[in-house]
This record gives C-alpha cells, structure tokens and sequence, in this order.
C-alpha cells in the first residue's frame, strides 16, 4: 500500500514543494521505501525512489541533484564515471596481460 506523507518531522513534504510545487511523496509499504512523485508528469506521477531509509535532508539533497533541469551535469557525471571504469578496466587487463607474460617467460 502506498501512502501520502504530508507532515513528518523535518517538513520534507512541505520543503520538497520549494523544488517543484508539483512534487509529492509517497511511502511504498511492501516495498519499505519512500518515493517521490509528479502531479502534472504524462502517463505516471512516479519520478524516483529514494535510496534512503529514513526522510531527511539527504531526501531533498537527491531530488534536487536528479532533477531533470540538471540533466547536462548528471550526464557529464555519468561520463566521468564511465571512463573512470574503463580506466580501471584497461588497468586491470593490462596488468592481468602483464602478469601472464611474466609467467610465461619465466618459464622458458
């Protein structure tokens, strides 16, 4: 069942609204989650999960950080990691390539 938070106690249902008036959060009782929803989006309110137990802050902090006004530096984010793991990933072949070789000619 899932239901409306209208008052808690950091006032991030009423402070959430400074982000977009149109925002609203929902608590998912199966799922023990908070979610957070758009009254005027097509097809479905549904925006995102929060990926915290508890609605704090850090609610706030994360609706802001993945709003869709944000999309050029959440892309540029998305970049940045990315490469960060093909780096890693070259590394870690490199490095798995060079420990091959070295057993190799260790053995001749």
């Amino acid at each position: 069942m899932k239901i409306k938070i209208i008052n808690d106690v950091f006032n991030i249902a009423k402070r959430i609204k400074y982000i977009d008036r149109d925002y609203f959060i929902l608590w998912d009782s199966e799922k023990n989650n908070f979610e957070i929803h758009n009254e005027n989006q097509i097809d479905t309110t549904y925006c995102l999960t929060l990926p915290f137990k508890d609605l704090d802050k850090r609610a706030l902090d994360y609706v802001y950080q993945t709003q869709s006004t944000n999309i050029e530096k959440i892309l540029e984010n998305i970049e940045n990691d990315n490469k960060l793991l093909e780096s890693a990933e070259n590394t870690s072949v490199l490095s798995q390539f060079n420990d091959v070789l070295e057993d190799d000619l260790s053995r001749r």
